[in-house]
């Protein structure tokens, strides 16, 4: 897999898990302020100006809790773009070359630090298989987890 597939399905990967983690929040966030509603609608200590403020720092933070969102899912559409864009490709290539030169040099190089660099190189690659078993474990799991949205949609049509 090269580097670029990789990079994209770690996004790909953080892309679901926040998603997940946010659908969670989201829902928590509606629970307690249900029960916060609840609570203030049946206390008789609360004026209505009170309610009112309540009200407002709801609305405030769904305003939040919305941007927030928008704000996150910019910037992830902004990292598809980087990685579908030439930059990537520009970047990889600099970056291939550079190591090339830097490989075409190694007739010169002391024994030892040939030595180290091979070891370094294959410690390297043995990293990067390794990384890209347990990405890839990790994007199977992930794409076998519902979010909790999809749970209770699911529970409701089999009450029915």
């Amino acid at each position: 897999m090269d580097n670029k597939k990789m990079v994209k399905h770690m996004i790909d990967l953080h892309k679901t898990s926040f998603g997940n983690c946010f659908s969670t929040m989201v829902t928590l966030q509606g629970q307690t302020e249900k029960l916060m509603k609840t609570l203030v609608d049946h206390t008789p200590g609360i004026s209505d100006e009170g309610k009112k403020v309540i009200d407002q720092w709801t609305n405030a933070y769904k305003k939040g809790v919305d941007d927030l969102k928008k704000a996150i899912d910019e910037g992830y559409s902004r990292v598809d773009e980087f990685f579908n864009s030439n930059a990537m490709i520009m970047l990889q290539d600099q970056t291939e070359k550079m190591f090339n030169a830097f490989l075409n040099q190694k007739s010169w190089m002391p024994q030892d630090l040939t030595k180290t660099r091979e070891e370094l190189t294959e410690m390297y690659k043995k990293g990067c298989d390794d990384f890209n078993k347990n990405l890839n474990e990790n994007i199977q799991r992930m794409g076998n987890f519902n979010p909790v949205a999809d749970k209770k949609k699911t529970n409701k049509k089999q009450k029915k």
